[in-house]
């Protein structure tokens, strides 16, 4: 497992205690509450400061009623000690998996431990390094509501989704193959908006759902894009591949961020086209680009991601698409496919 634990002590009751410590804690001391939605339910986003407070809110829609069915404390060792929960070797990442817990360890310069007590339905992040890494930023505590959802329908995906009149197309993939290139260039050209790097998808029926309101930019396309850079909250680096972290609240504005059903899967690829290009693809191709991106990323036992992301594969038609070398032929290539299906 490669978790710290001790003979008298099972792993399910290390990390439970350690989420319970968390919260003890938190209830003893000044704290911040911040009703969030998080793609199809609410959560109680609960932290120490206002730094974090401003820090995570920024990529969360307001919550807007209703049941906040899960509760997320962000803490720091400033707060509490939780390096006993922390893997024995820390530069390796680590998840541990039980009917009552997921454990997720993600080694970074700036460390981040994500615990999750599914019968309490609360879940801690521990952001080691005394900061938040700018990944963790634009797309705050994914871990956790991934595996929150994993007995339910819907699923966190690492995909972008952008449409018009409530139809979604869904870009899944590989990194650097255009998926943050094209959502960006459908938002600034009027569409609706659900997301750059993950959204929120009901595997059964294809519902779409936004999770956060940020974007994640390569470093190579701020040029066609320098209009937006002023929504840059930060840069990260992660081996090399250079982000500009952006929020998009102001920009898009609130009747921008819509949900839909799926229409199509698009996979975009890279093949030195001057104007986009699409060829169909096959269900296989779909279930591929959705689950290994998501896989890598994403905690979950692998049966019941790949079921999930198969039944979502099943739903639409896939095509491959090279989005071409300027961004601005993208969203009339999008709308004339979109008006096809």
């Amino acid at each position: 497992m490669g978790f710290k634990s001790c003979v008298m002590t099972t792993a399910d009751e290390l990390f439970s205690t350690a989420v319970e410590r968390a919260f003890l804690w938190l209830r003893r001391a000044p704290r911040i509450e911040l009703p969030v939605r998080w793609g199809p339910i609410g959560c109680r986003l609960i932290v120490a400061d206002e730094t974090l407070g401003r820090s995570y809110s920024s990529s969360f829609f307001p919550a807007q009623g209703g049941d906040l069915a899960l509760s997320v404390a962000v803490l720091t060792p400033a707060n509490i000690e939780l390096s006993g929960v922390v893997p024995l070797d820390p530069a390796k990442g680590r998840t541990y998996f039980s009917d009552k817990c997921v454990v997720v360890w993600h080694p970074d310069p700036l460390p981040v431990l994500y615990i999750l007590d599914r019968a309490a339905n609360a879940g801690v992040v521990w952001l080691a390094g005394g900061l938040a890494p700018e990944w963790e930023l634009s797309r705050p505590a994914c871990p956790l509501l991934h595996s929150f959802l994993n007995d339910t329908p819907w699923s966190a995906i690492h995909s972008a989704a952008v449409g018009r009149n409530g139809r979604l197309l869904l870009l899944a993939g590989k990194g650097r193959a255009g998926k943050s290139t094209a959502a960006l260039a459908c938002a600034r050209a009027g569409w609706d908006y659900a997301g750059d790097d993950y959204v929120c998808a009901d595997t059964q029926s294809g519902r779409i759902e936004p999770l956060y309101t940020s974007a994640r930019l390569r470093a190579d396309m701020a040029g066609p894009f320098s209009d937006i850079l002023h929504m840059n909250a930060g840069t990260s680096n992660d081996d090399g591949d250079v982000r500009h972290e952006l929020r998009l609240t102001d920009y898009l504005g609130p009747d921008r961020w819509r949900g839909g059903d799926l229409a199509a899967i698009l996979i975009p690829r890279r093949q030195g086209a001057r104007l986009p290009e699409r060829v169909e693809a096959t269900r296989g191709d779909a279930l591929q680009a959705l689950y290994m991106q998501t896989r890598l990323a994403m905690p979950g036992p692998s049966r019941v991601v790949a079921r999930k992301l198969s039944r979502l594969a099943g739903l639409a038609p896939a095509y491959f698409v090279d989005t071409g070398s300027d961004p601005t032929a993208i969203p009339s290539a999008f709308g004339e496919l979109l008006d096809r299906l």
